[in-house]
């Protein structure tokens, strides 16, 4: 048996437990009230509350579990004392060295029982390793050290909420030192069931927004991140790169972007930040191309013949976003028109060149891995 099924294996015994106490305790968080004829005569407070012998052993078993896999994922990623020093501590050493490096105290655990009566989301939707690194910074490691020295004066402190707490943070730790890895397809990342066979936890999917070939993956509140595997992402570089070396090879050839005309026009629109990406380049281009071609010097109804002959009226995209027909043109709206057909063609230009196979790639294939940050 691999160490972390030895682990996991622990923790799904002490779900079990859990579950079972669920059984004979209404676990909510909703203040029961009982009345008769509108006057209350009774009041029973949260439910998260209530504690016993049994559930001060469960927390405390659960706390010595933390403990235990907070030191093995210690020594598992370069903490500097080594395995035997009894002055390891498995918060202000251990959950420190594990929240520098994967912001645990910033991850979310929800709690998807359905035979715990949770309404209020403080009580749902849990940081259970926030503040975890320091000294009894928690809610749960208070009630255990408190528990653990002194279980008679403390029992109160071993309740309900304290052990669902740690439970929570156990399978937390849990999901990190597993280190599961699958690939999926993009469309899959947030339907996949991240509770990974608990019964009473599951965590936030990765974010995965950026489909630019950027491997940046997102760090958010889930302990997973989303990234392509390293063959689909030298492949949507590979076809990127292509991509961007045809529009480069395209634009060389023009002959507009060697006249000073439209050089001038270029830099005063990046000096006044209204050049934003290449497309809008291509739009500009397309409109300073077309009124080149047709000057705003010539008559009327010359103006208006070329316009019509031109390849850019006649274009694929035009003839779908035609703004006018030849005879609603007149002396008021051509030099708008002759605008629009222009920013059109540079569009149409720009698509043909940038055909995004990459992006079919990248929405459609099983190349994107869900996994721990490493």
């Amino acid at each position: 048996m691999k160490k972390s099924d030895f682990f996991w294996q622990t923790y799904l015994n002490l779900e079990k437990e859990a579950i079972e106490v669920s059984k004979y305790i209404f676990i909510t968080d909703e203040v029961l009230i009982n009345s008769k004829n509108g006057i209350i005569t009774q009041s029973c407070n949260t439910q998260l509350e209530t504690f016993s012998p049994y559930i001060a052993d469960l927390l405390v078993r659960c706390c010595v579990q933390i403990e235990a896999i907070s030191k093995e994922l210690y020594f598992d990623n370069g903490g500097a004392k080594i395995r035997g020093d009894s002055s390891i501590l498995f918060d202000e050493d251990c959950l420190k060295l594990i929240d520098i490096k994967w912001e645990i105290h910033n991850k979310i655990v929800m709690i998807v029982a359905p035979f715990f009566n949770l309404t209020k989301d403080k009580n749902c939707i849990l940081k259970p390793l926030k503040n975890a690194h320091k000294r009894q910074g928690t809610y749960w490691e208070k009630a255990y050290q408190a528990v653990k020295h002194d279980r008679y004066s403390s029992l109160q402190k071993g309740n309900v909420k304290a052990f669902i707490h740690a439970l929570a943070a156990l399978y937390l730790l849990n999901l990190y030192y597993r280190n599961d890895s699958w690939l999926i397809k993009y469309d899959e990342i947030s339907k996949i069931d991240y509770s990974l066979g608990s019964s009473l936890f599951t965590v936030k999917p990765p974010l995965a927004d950026e489909l630019w070939p950027v491997n940046t993956p997102i760090v958010s509140d889930s302990p997973y991140i989303a990234k392509y595997n390293e063959n689909g992402y030298s492949r949507i570089k590979d076809i990127h790169q292509k991509e961007e070396l045809a529009i480069k090879d395209y634009l060389l050839k023009q002959p507009e972007l060697q006249e000073p005309a439209f050089k001038t026009k270029v830099y005063k629109m990046i000096e006044n930040n209204e050049l934003p990406d290449r497309l809008t380049f291509f739009k500009e281009w397309g409109k300073y191309r077309l009124n080149k071609k047709i000057p705003d010097n010539l008559p009327f109804e010359k103006r208006k013949e070329l316009l019509i002959n031109s390849e850019e009226w006649n274009g694929r995209i035009h003839q779908k976003n035609k703004q006018l027909t030849a005879k609603e043109l007149t002396k008021d709206n051509i030099q708008n028109e002759i605008d629009h057909v222009g920013v059109e063609w540079g569009i149409e230009i720009f698509m043909s060149l940038k055909k995004h196979e990459w992006l079919t790639i990248a929405l459609h294939e099983k190349i994107w891995q869900i996994q721990i940050p490493q």
